[in-house]
């Protein structure tokens, strides 16, 4: 068995990193304002194992996002009929939600991009 040498294995790491962000990047729709991360409970409150807390604000909108081993609970406020769609590359687990609102004023939205 070979084994990697610490470097390599990091610069792998940042060579997938970068390839993800480029991949989000690409997939930027420029017409669309960008609800912004405010809050992470992996960064701001760690140690809650098993549940993940996420929440995106801006343009008047705030989405909250649990995450749990059960699967991913989203909450919009202010609360209106809201159509919420997921765009994101499965295998690495990188993440936008788009939020559009049928018929409202309200111009659609999306959040920042996340590995969730």
């Amino acid at each position: 068995m070979t084994t990697v040498p610490p470097e390599r294995a990091a610069g792998e790491q940042i060579a997938l990193l970068r390839s993800v962000g480029y991949a989000a990047f690409g997939r930027h729709e420029r017409d669309l304002d960008v609800l912004d991360l405010v809050f992470d409970s992996l960064i701001d409150t760690p140690g809650a194992a098993g549940v993940r807390r996420l929440r995106f604000a801006g343009h008047g909108v705030t989405l909250d996002v649990q995450r749990t081993p059960e699967g991913v609970e989203l909450r919009v406020s202010p609360a209106a009929p809201v159509v919420v769609e997921s765009r994101g590359d499965e295998a690495n687990r990188l993440v936008s939600f788009l939020l559009r609102w049928p018929g409202g004023t309200q111009r659609p939205v999306r959040t920042a991009w996340i590995i969730l």
